[in-house]
């Protein structure tokens, strides 16, 4: 049985991951770390945080290492008159593919009243969680931005980005299967899980995977207590 197969039931006491309740989901989301990069003033930015949503505006990204290390959970991110200094011509879709491609976790919402054809750009376009016009009413940008929260909180999500990898490095079933066991069983003490796959696996990039998993995973759940 290969990892395309290894959907998670956490059905496991209290070591289970599972996908955030609603009623919970609904309390946490304003402790989500939210990005907006912008050279433009954004009117609907002072009403979500006065709503309670924890933004920062930013009117350009000038160091990218400076602005990944802040460890944001969602960049809403414009792509006309930013990036230039980093990303050159390509400005904000410059950026965009740089972040999708390195830093994949990082959930993005493409911003912009530009009039982009998108099919000209359809490649790095696609790398967007969301794209959304700036012509948006207040309630539906508050929408997708929630969308946006909850798939920066989504357990599942944050493990597709890393199965992929893990399939191509292990490909024994029985090994597989050990290290989906692990992650049911210990996915919420990582210590424990992690010393429980150094048994399994000595492959760097799986361990390194499933440690970049866990780790996500327990910043999402610290944000309950």
């Amino acid at each position: 049985m290969g990892l395309l197969n290894l959907n998670f039931n956490f059905g496991r006491k209290e070591k289970r991951i599972s996908e955030i309740p609603y009623e919970q989901f609904e309390k946490i989301k304003f402790k989500a770390r939210i990005a907006v990069v912008d050279d433009e003033e954004v009117p609907l930015i002072e009403k979500l945080q006065k709503d309670g949503y924890n933004i920062t505006k930013y009117p350009d990204i000038d160091e990218i290492d400076s602005f990944i290390r802040k460890k944001y959970h969602v960049l809403v991110l414009d792509i006309q008159g930013v990036g230039k200094n980093i990303a050159g011509k390509k400005e904000g879709w410059g950026i965009l593919s740089y972040l999708k491609n390195e830093y994949p976790h990082l959930v993005i919402i493409v911003f912009t009243g530009a009039d982009w054809s998108l099919t000209k750009v359809k490649e790095i376009a696609d790398l967007a969680d969301f794209v959304i016009g700036k012509d948006l009413e207040y309630l539906d940008f508050k929408a997708k931005l929630d969308a946006a929260i909850k798939k920066a909180f989504s357990p599942k999500f944050h493990f597709e980005i890393e199965k992929n990898l893990i399939i191509n490095e292990i490909t024994n079933a029985e090994s597989l299967n050990k290290i989906k066991e692990i992650i049911d069983l210990y996915g919420q003490d990582k210590n424990k899980a992690m010393k429980k796959l150094d048994k399994v696996t000595d492959n760097s990039k799986v361990i390194e995977s499933v440690d970049t998993y866990l780790s996500i995973v327990s910043s999402i759940f610290s944000l309950l207590n």
